[in-house]
């Protein structure tokens, strides 16, 4: 790695970045505070500048036609000893390479240390079902993740498989034995790794992200069997998660599909990042739980009741909506930044001014 390279990377470590963009014909550019910033004084990349940097860190099964690697989308992760892990994704840009590195310390985080709900410590280890994180790239599921399985780890003498592309945090064995598997390196697919994880004796299994029927196909066996999975779907919320799952099965199959859901889930937790008025990041999180209300509404479809249900509280659960209230209420967030981000803005809104409404049942625990 070239030394502009390793000072660039550690000045973002050092500066509490969360991303370093490299891209041709641009300044390297890197996230604070969820802001993209240029650096101070610095040149556009050339495109042999952005291959360099690339060519570097990338691992050598991808180094004799990098360029073609390229084109088709590159993910991998990289490390430098004693400063933090990236997940790299390197891509083209108008016939120019480009590469974002988000940081990973090396640090877990524990679930408290996050600002998280405390009720995701119960679903953490609740040792059965499917618990499925969601939100849009970026908005902390990876972490959240580690934090779960980090606090398994330090409680159950067990054994946990996890599958990522690529690795982002890696844990140390501590009460329970770990093993960490990264596609294209370990295992060729997702579904390839867990249908042999299955007979590698896990107690708790980890799957990156949920890609394709034949992933989610035998993450749900998985569940249904006694095994505890988490994993992540891009999706905006809980009745949205359902409804993405639902659709990448066919018809036919989608009563199946509705019974197995309902014997397995244990939660979605789905989350966003909001900014303070510190500057920092701080999570919005809404949990559904598996009760048999919820069992009930998805085998029956009844996904659109989903909302209303998550407010009235049960089992620890709560809606975006309730948790950006609460944290406006703290004094953590700006009234901007809770609209910004409400579900229902207007309900929220009414919320703010005093008035009790229907959709908003109060502030929910952070």
């Amino acid at each position: 790695m070239s030394a502009d390279l390793q000072e660039l990377l550690r000045f973002a470590v050092e500066n509490n970045a969360s991303d370093v963009h490299l891209q041709a014909l641009a300044e390297p550019m890197v996230r604070i505070s969820g802001q993209i910033r240029s650096l101070k004084d610095a040149e556009p990349l050339t495109k042999k500048q952005t291959l360099d940097f690339i060519a570097s860190i990338v691992p050598k099964n991808f180094e004799d036609d990098l360029e073609a690697a390229i084109i088709r989308g590159l993910d991998f992760s990289y490390a430098i000893p004693h400063l933090c892990r990236f997940r790299c994704s390197a891509y083209r840009h108008l016939g120019q390479p480009g590469m974002v590195m988000r940081i990973v310390r090396s640090e877990i985080p524990s679930i408290e240390a996050l600002h998280l709900p405390k009720v995701i410590h119960d679903i953490a280890l609740a040792r059965r079902g499917l618990t499925l994180l969601t939100g849009t790239t970026g908005s902390g599921k990876s972490t959240t993740l580690a934090a779960m399985i980090d606090l398994i780890n330090s409680t159950y003498q067990t054994k946990i498989i996890t599958i990522e592309d690529p690795i982002e945090f890696v844990h140390t064995n501590k009460k329970a034995l770990i093993s960490q598997l990264e596609v294209g390196l370990d295992t060729p697919s997702f579904s390839h790794a867990i249908r042999q994880s299955l007979r590698q004796d896990p107690d708790v299994i980890l799957v990156g992200e949920l890609r394709d029927v034949a992933s989610l196909r035998i993450a749900l066996q998985a569940a249904d069997t006694g095994h505890q999975v988490f994993s992540t779907v891009h999706s905006s919320n809980a009745a949205q998660t359902v409804e993405r799952i639902i659709a990448m099965f066919p018809p036919a199959e989608h009563k199946l599909l509705l019974s197995q859901l309902t014997s397995s889930i244990e939660a979605i937790i789905s989350q966003r990042l909001l900014t303070t008025l510190n500057g920092q990041r701080r999570p919005a999180v809404e949990i559904l739980r598996g009760t048999p209300v919820t069992q009930k509404f998805i085998r029956e479809n009844r996904l659109l009741e989903l909302a209303d249900y998550i407010e009235a509280g049960e089992a620890g659960m709560q809606s975006f909506d309730q948790h950006i209230l609460t944290l406006l209420q703290e004094g953590l967030i700006s009234g901007t930044e809770a609209m910004r981000w409400a579900s229902r803005p207007e309900a929220l809104a009414m919320a703010m001014r005093g008035i009790k409404t229907a959709n908003i049942r109060g502030g929910a625990g952070g």
